[in-house]
């Protein structure tokens, strides 16, 4: 969007207040005050130039387009798909070497050939009454803290409050490596592009400010949606729905026991006088539908969802994160088809199945009649799995549910806009960061990292580098309450447990009701009932016995050692309630202490404990739940 000029009495209000009755100008407010009685961080007139005006909701966004330029080519000569060390490529740059872009996600070593579409980091800026946040959303795989607090210190030599400043990663997979692991870590290559890194930093910081330059006056609205109640097909057997998969539940494959998922969409929407000026969207779903066997850049379904909203609504639309761990995916999971122009696919019935005597939805018709189940509800036709057509349909699904959100929404008045960030200190525990952080391959300033006693006692081990600073923060926008983490959070750590579901109360404390025809705990071998007299008989074991360590799950199930810490939603206090994942930083996934298996790495088989392999930590989900109990506390 362009700039929009600035009427004369917000211009006056930015410059120190509109004009009385007598001419005189009035004075700017007095600085506003926490609920303890202590002066806030935001300064009144706003920094930057953002507008003020009492009682007016202003609200600005920029895009900048991130998609990296692929210089040297790799032929697959083989035919594979695998790209090998040595692997003939065209030396379009003639340096005598294979400048790679390394694509972000799966496994490494995955070269981008093309760009299927683009890479963006995007921005908008909501003000109302001296307040303001600024959100900005990056299609990368994940973002070290080292680039997105130099964008914030940029911001903050300004005057902009570098606490109101939140940067998340969608968890693409299909974009450019931005952390450093998919290159070659094995012989130390890292798979980040340090020139590209720069720029990171500098479209944080320069989105930021363009959003800012194009504030204009709006309305907001909100709307949320659980994807298992848009549809039977989107959800399996397990739920009562008719997706061929039986533990997809809203739009969602949770591959990690138990079977928990975070299916809410969260859509808000700020309109000017001129039309729309933003729509963000928030959802759980990995943008990893694509696979692992793609070399082509692209923002997975997030770009599709943008397209759609844009097409429908204008303005510019934007996608952050909800609880993405344990594995929230449509990944291996089934998805109505849904073209590029929207149009929904059903199923029709073949010459063979119109003359068969078993086939009741289509025995005796016409060939070519729609296939209508019992329910007298037409059979969508599935969208192949990991191709293009996947990707589109998941998009459209996603957009489909913001567009009918937003008009079943209503109006969302940003009074609190409230902000407040707590720190932690977390041990850098994993065996991946330990080995390949020292080589240099991480773009996370690894030699910065704490090794002062006092605040990193664990650095007195030789398997911990150090500890690093972390945040989450906390924020309200009206009635609306988010909690941020710096990482892929499990649903349940903000959610809670399904406890109206008999099934759950079966399963959650009685590890014999687990197992084959098990909804929520489907993978305890039978063995480990008989084997374990305690779930911590394997928190540092890979076996005990018989009973193979990797596929059990704490019992009783609960999210944290101590009975006294609720979800990280509760007590938000507000209507509308949601996670932005991946916020501040990236150390992978957030797994309730209590189930966390600490033997398991990257270098050995992990079964259904893949998530703690790559976390950071053990206790990351205890830091998050003290700091944000700190912050409810001063709240």
């Amino acid at each position: 969007m362009l700039c929009r000029v600035l009427s004369l009495s917000v211009l006056l209000a930015a410059c120190g207040g509109k004009g009385d009755a007598s001419g005189e100008p009035t004075p700017p407010p007095p600085p506003k005050t926490t609920d303890s009685g202590t002066p806030s961080t935001f300064v009144t007139p706003p920094p930057m130039g953002i507008p003020f005006e009492p009682g007016v909701t202003y609200a600005g966004v920029a895009s900048i387009d991130m998609t990296p330029i692929i210089t040297d080519l790799w032929t697959d000569e083989e035919g594979d798909g695998d790209y090998s060390p040595g692997d003939a490529y065209i030396d379009e740059d003639g340096d005598g070497e294979y400048d790679a872009v390394w694509i972000g996600g799966f496994g490494p070593l995955r070269p981008a050939t093309a760009v299927h579409d683009p890479v963006y980091a995007r921005a908008v800026v909501i003000a109302k009454d001296g307040e303001y946040i600024a959100i900005v959303a990056l299609d990368f795989v994940g973002l070290g803290h080292p680039r997105i607090w130099r964008a914030r210190d940029r911001l903050a030599a300004d005057g902009f409050d570098p606490v109101r400043l939140l940067v998340s990663s969608s968890h693409n997979h299909q974009g450019p490596d931005t952390m450093g692991l998919w290159g070659n870590p094995i012989f130390g290559i890292s798979g980040v592009d340090w020139a590209y890194q720069d720029q990171i930093t500098d479209a944080i910081d320069q989105s930021v400010r363009d959003a800012i330059a194009d504030m204009e006056p709006v309305d907001l609205t909100i709307g949320a949606v659980r994807m298992r109640d848009r549809s039977p097909w989107l959800s399996g057997s397990d739920w009562g729905g008719k997706n061929p998969v039986a533990k997809q539940h809203g739009m969602i494959f949770d591959g990690r026991d138990p079977v928990l998922v975070s299916d809410q969409l969260l859509v808000v929407q700020g309109n000017g006088a001129d039309g729309t000026v933003f729509t963000l969207t928030n959802w759980s779903g990995h943008p990893e539908v694509r696979d692992s066997d793609n070399h082509e850049i692209s923002s997975d379904w997030v770009g599709v969802t943008r397209e759609v909203l844009e097409a429908e609504f204008g303005g510019l639309a934007l996608h952050v994160p909800e609880s993405l761990g344990g594995m929230q995916s449509a990944l291996h999971g089934d998805l109505p088809l849904v073209l590029e122009d929207g149009t929904h696919i059903f199923q029709t019935c073949t010459a063979e199945a119109v003359a068969d005597k078993a086939d009741p939805e289509c025995f005796g018709l016409e060939v070519g009649a729609p296939r209508i189940d019992a329910d007298g509800d037409a059979v969508p036709e599935w969208a192949i799995q990991d191709s293009w057509e996947f990707v589109t349909s998941h998009g459209w699904l996603i957009a489909e549910a913001a567009i009918d959100a937003l008009a079943a929404g209503e109006p969302l008045d940003p009074t609190p806009l409230r902000v407040e960030r707590e720190p932690f200190v977390m041990a850098i525990e994993n065996v991946a960061y330990n080995t390949f952080g020292p080589m240099g391959i991480f773009d996370m300033d690894i030699d910065q990292a704490i090794t002062d006693l006092e605040r990193c006692p664990e650095a007195a081990s030789d398997d911990v580098i150090g500890c690093f600073e972390a945040h989450t923060f906390r924020i309200q926008i009206g009635q609306l309450g988010l909690v941020t983490v710096p990482g892929e959070l499990l649903p349940e750590l903000a959610w809670g447990f399904p406890e109206d579901d008999p099934r759950w109360m079966s399963e959650v404390d009685d590890p014999s009701a687990r197992g084959e025809g098990a909804v929520y705990f489907p993978q305890h071998p039978a063995v480990c009932t008989t084997t374990l007299t305690d779930y911590e008989e394997c928190v540092e074991e890979l076996q005990v016995g018989e009973c193979d360590c990797l596929y059990v799950h704490a019992w009783p199930y609960t999210l944290s050692d101590d009975p006294d810490v609720e979800p990280l939603l509760d007590g938000l206090g507000t209507d509308y309630t949601a996670i932005i994942g991946m916020t501040d930083s990236y150390y992978s996934y957030i797994i309730p202490e209590p189930d966390f298996n600490r033997e398991v790495s990257i270098f050995i088989d992990d079964g259904d404990h893949y998530e703690d392999a790559v976390s950071a930590a053990h206790h990351f989900a205890t830091l998050i739940q003290d700091a944000q109990a700190r912050i409810a506390d001063r709240w």
